[in-house]
């Protein structure tokens, strides 16, 4: 009975002394990306100035940036608008609607992304294969960055490319009154221009497919948030500057028209 009694003391000390053992060690280091793989935007676009168009991402970089625009509303389709202290940029060729949100800080594996120039849109393209839901890692959510507040003047000095901005003091001209901010049921987009008080406009361009396609244009003026677009024609100097915006919740002209008494 004592021997008995002994054995059962020798394992259950041994049972003790491993499990302390376990507990002493130390937990597996974090996996964390070296400094020399990560990436901002304006890294982005220095490797486009070295290395040219069509340039694939031969290694793993990181980019960590923020969604500043969503295909949540329609307005756009499979892809998404990135942002961060250094520039913005498009996501494009997503493999599935709805893959990030709005406020999303992400961390994308570039690997055998290609970095391309889209007639003056700068993209990074990715293809179905490539599986882009198990590249793009959604860090943070509802981390949204402010808009810049701006004038049509400043942003055709192009400081503000795929950036989500805020023009003040303008309105939809003449000709876009009475008219929607596109085709309900149609299969295109639209332009709408958008003017200041001097004359000076841009254009607003709506998918056909956004949820608020039928929405009426307003007609007074104010101030309208989107995210700030170029596109340039093939062997053509013109560039032509275009608000995509993301609701029309961001719109808003109450105030009255140029030249209008108040």
């Amino acid at each position: 009975m004592n021997k008995n009694i002994k054995i059962t003391g020798l394992i259950a000390l041994i049972l003790l002394s491993f499990t302390a053992c376990v507990d002493d060690y130390d937990e597996p280091p974090a996996n964390t990306v070296p400094e020399s793989m990560k990436l901002n935007i304006g890294d982005v676009y220095q490797i486009y100035q070295d290395s040219g168009d069509n340039y694939t991402f031969e290694e793993a970089y990181m980019l960590y940036a923020t969604v500043i625009m969503d295909d949540s509303k329609g307005n756009i389709y499979k892809e998404a608008y990135l942002q961060d202290s250094t520039g913005g940029i498009n996501m494009y060729r997503l493999s599935g609607a709805g893959l990030v949100e709005t406020g999303d800080v992400v961390r994308i594996n570039l690997k055998d992304v290609v970095l391309t120039n889209y007639n003056g849109k700068m993209e990074l393209v990715f293809d179905d294969i490539l599986h882009a839901e198990e590249r793009i890692i959604v860090q943070q959510h509802d981390q949204y960055i402010d808009p810049y507040q701006t004038s049509i003047t400043e942003v055709k000095t192009g400081i503000f490319d795929c950036e989500l901005i805020t023009i003040n003091d303008v309105q939809f001209a003449d000709g876009a009154l009475g008219k929607t901010y596109a085709n309900m049921n149609g299969s295109s987009a639209q332009n709408r221009t958008l003017e200041n008080c001097s004359g000076e406009s841009i254009i607003v361009r709506t998918s056909d497919y956004s949820d608020f396609a039928g929405d009426s244009i307003p007609s007074g003026k104010g101030q309208i948030t989107g995210v700030i677009t170029k596109y340039s024609y093939p062997d053509s100097q013109d560039v032509i500057w275009q608000l995509l915006i993301r609701n029309t919740d961001e719109v808003i002209m109450n105030d009255p028209r140029c030249g209008e008494n108040k």
